[in-house]
């Protein structure tokens, strides 16, 4: 019951962040320069003004108390009401500017992944589940968001904080600093060891999480399926074996962190510990003041404490570089080419003639389902294409769209070569009217004119008083049509295409969830108003094909038939056991009353 196959290669990583990343993570960081570098400055600013803190409370004991000299204290206590003053507004406006930087920087993310899921291959979304595609746009967008607003300040401020008090004990007492630190180069080797194992429990996690999202879009799509064939509890218990290995992943990361943190405690205690004993010593012997040791033990003391905000804000950092890894890995995948270029003359006035030149097509490179396939389409003929389920019939109008890539041959628009036209342009040129339409939320008059113009009320008007639909172009869709019937959705396809006034129509069942008499007068009508255009129309119900130009059979891949309903009739061929058998279902259903 496992959901391992819900996980793509891809998903599979190293131990270390990717220097690539980091460089595309840079690229976009430097798009916004002014919040960037203003955020750094208040950074530096929140940093020298903390750096100073340790160095005034010395001041306050070596020349102030010990010399019980007021004036010098009341200075001091104003200093450092600056310095709380400084550092406070730095803190609010390094939040305010990487926050706004954060925010931007994730806007345009995701508008521009957005984009980029428009214009994958088709092939793409075959293969993989829409969960996972989700989990990119909405889960990792928001590990990244929190990674800048959250974690990257907070790793830089204490980062700085830990350098600058690294140098300033060097510079107040060298040996002592020396030996405070002692106990670094095991935190060194630790961290290094904590990063690797963290980074891992977070891409797995996220990757744990991926296939639990695609498992959850699928199960709920197909829920209906799940609830007739009564199959709940087993896809609970599928449910639940993911779940509960996601909660490990998320665990392994916790562990690690509460390993790490007593470590640091540890590490400075030590450091403590060693600077009381051996600066003791020191200040009795009058080698080290008061006030220096007091500064020195904060500055200790003040080191590990961003030490340890530091391991927090890893994890963050962490976290959201496993999600910047997914994100940039989706940006890099293959598009659908022919996007952009010059328009070809020929596409400025088409013909409609259609051509396949020995066209062969396996999905997977392998199985080919189009074998050498060769045929040509006068403009304005109307063609019909029937045969088995398998036979390649769809595939044709697939790769028609260039959905998909021949694998072999040429396919031709007026002569021309359908790779060389942009795709812009040669999806204009053809409307395709589907089986199963998808509808948007939205009314139905938005969902046919899908938001470029409302000019749907005239021909819907006519097209529902001929066929006697009932609902408005004003009615808000429920989720997926719901609230329409399967023939109105039928005739919704129809209206979007009609809509374009294409020059190629490609049917692909138009009319299978439409009564036999008023597919007879959708298709007079349609054929009537568009006599000058090219038809290509895939049936399994023979009687919508008959009065076409040509018919072609496919069995297999292949042409293996191709002439009218009466010569195919004549043949006594493939065509006419389909329509043997089309005829006794017709029977059937008029005996049975439906």
């Amino acid at each position: 019951m496992s959901l391992d196959h819900y996980i793509e290669k891809e998903d599979f990583h190293s131990k270390r962040p990717s220097f690539r990343v980091l460089t595309l993570l840079l690229r976009d960081l430097f798009r916004q320069k002014f919040n960037f570098f203003i955020g750094i400055g208040f950074v530096i600013l929140s940093t020298l003004s903390s750096l100073y803190e340790p160095t005034l409370f010395g001041r306050v004991i070596d020349e102030g108390l010990a010399h019980r000299n007021t004036s010098i204290i009341q200075k001091l206590g104003y200093l450092y009401l600056g310095l709380l003053v400084a550092r406070a507004t730095s803190l609010i406006f390094q939040s305010y500017f990487f926050e706004k930087l954060a925010q931007e920087m994730m806007q345009r993310l995701r508008l521009k992944l957005f984009g980029h899921l428009q214009r994958l291959r088709l092939e793409t979304f075959d293969r993989t589940p829409v969960g996972r595609l989700v989990t990119r746009l909405t889960n990792d967008t928001s590990a990244m968001n929190e990674m800048f607003s959250a974690g990257f300040v907070t790793l830089l401020g204490n980062f700085l904080l830990i350098m600058g008090t690294l140098v300033w004990i060097f510079i107040l007492n060298p040996k002592l600093a020396l030996v405070s630190v002692l106990s670094f180069p095991v935190l060194v080797f630790f961290s290094i060891k904590f990063s690797r194992t963290l980074i891992t429990a977070y891409r797995e996690a996220r990757m744990r999480l991926s296939s639990m999202n695609a498992f959850l879009a699928e199960n709920i799509l197909g829920m209906k399926t799940v609830q007739m064939f009564r199959r709940e509890k087993r896809q609970i218990a599928r449910f639940r074996e993911t779940n509960d290995q996601y909660m490990l992943d998320q665990f392994a990361s916790v562990q690690v962190y509460s390993y790490f943190q007593p470590l640091i405690t540890w590490c400075s205690g030590i450091g403590v510990a060693t600077v009381l004993a051996y600066g003791g010593n020191a200040s009795l012997k009058g080698e080290l003041s008061t006030g220096e040791l007091v500064a020195f033990t904060s500055y200790l003391l003040s080191l590990f404490q961003p030490i340890r905000e530091f391991v927090d804000r890893w994890t963050i950092f962490l976290s959201g570089m496993s999600s910047a890894e997914r994100i940039y890995g989706l940006l890099e995948w293959e598009t659908e080419k022919g996007h952009v270029g010059t328009s070809h003359p020929t596409i400025q006035a088409v013909r409609g003639e259609i051509e396949f030149d020995r066209v062969s097509f396996a999905y997977n490179g392998v199985d080919f389902v189009i074998k050498d396939l060769s045929f040509k389409i006068k403009a304005g003929e109307k063609i019909g294409f029937v045969g088995h389920t398998g036979a390649g019939k769809s595939t044709v109008i697939s790769l028609l769209l260039r959905f998909y890539q021949p694998t072999q041959g040429r396919i031709l628009l007026d002569g021309v070569d359908i790779q060389t036209i942009p795709l812009k342009d040669l999806r204009r040129v053809f409307g395709l009217v589907q089986q199963d339409v998808f509808t948007f939320s939205g009314t139905l008059a938005e969902n046919i004119s899908l938001w470029e113009r409302d000019s749907t009320s005239n021909r819907y008007e006519r097209l529902s008083q001929s066929l006697g639909l009932k609902s408005r172009p004003s009615l808000a869709l429920d989720e997926r049509g719901s609230n329409l019937s399967a023939g109105e959705r039928q005739m919704l396809s129809y209206l979007r295409v009609a809509e374009r006034e294409p020059k190629v129509w490609l049917l692909d069942e138009p009319t299978s969830q439409i009564d036999s008499e008023t597919e007879a007068k959708l298709l007079e009508q349609l054929f009537d108003e568009s006599k000058s255009k090219t038809f290509l129309m895939i049936a399994h119900r023979l009687s919508t094909v008959k009065k076409m130009d040509r018919i072609i059979v496919m069995n297999r891949g292949e042409i293996a038939e191709q002439g009218t309903h009466e010569e195919l009739i004549a043949l006594r061929g493939i065509y006419y056991r389909l329509e043997a058998v089309d005829r006794e279902q017709r029977v059937k259903m008029e005996t049975s009353g439906l």
